[in-house]
C-alpha cells in the first residue's frame, strides 16, 4: 500500500530529525523519504536531540555535536572531556512527545544492559 502525503505540520522546518545509532537522520515531512544523514563522530545506539534555531543539537557517546538543521553541516563538536561516556541528555525547546520517546529509549536502553549483565 503506498503512502499518502502527509501535511507538514506547522514548523519552519521542511523535516523531521530522527537520532538512530550514533547518527542524525534528516527525514522529509511530506513523505519521509531522507534528506540527509550524518554519522556523528562518536557513535551510540541512543541519540537525544534538541532542534533549535536552525540547528539540531545531538548527544552520543557522551560527546555533543551542532549540525546545521538544512543541510547537516557539523558546526561545532565537543568531546565533553572528563565526563564519561554515559547516556546523557539535551535540555532546550521542550516537546512532551519527544521527551516522553527519549524516556521510553533509555529505559528500554537500562533493561537491555541489565538482561545481557544477567
Amino acid at each position: 500500500m503506498a503512502a499518502s502525503k502527509v501535511p507538514s505540520p506547522r514548523s519552519s522546518s521542511p523535516f523531521l530529525f530522527v537520532g538512530i545509532k550514533g547518527s542524525v537522520v534528516a527525514l522529509k515531512r511530506d513523505d519521509g523519504e531522507i534528506a540527509w544523514s550524518v554519522r556523528l563522530p562518536k557513535g551510540s545506539s541512543l541519540v537525544p536531540l534538541v532542534v533549535e534555531d536552525g540547528f539540531v543539537f545531538a548527544v552520543s557517546g557522551g560527546e555533543v555535536s551542532c549540525l546545521e538543521a538544512r543541510t547537516g553541516k557539523l558546526v561545532w563538536h565537543n568531546k565533553l572531556k572528563g565526563y564519561g561516556t554515559s547516556y546523557a541528555m539535551l535540555a532546550g525547546a521542550q516537546n512532551p512527545s519527544a521527551m516522553a520517546a527519549l524516556e521510553a529509549a533509555a529505559a528500554a536502553a537500562a533493561a537491555g544492559a541489565v538482561a545481557a549483565a544477567s
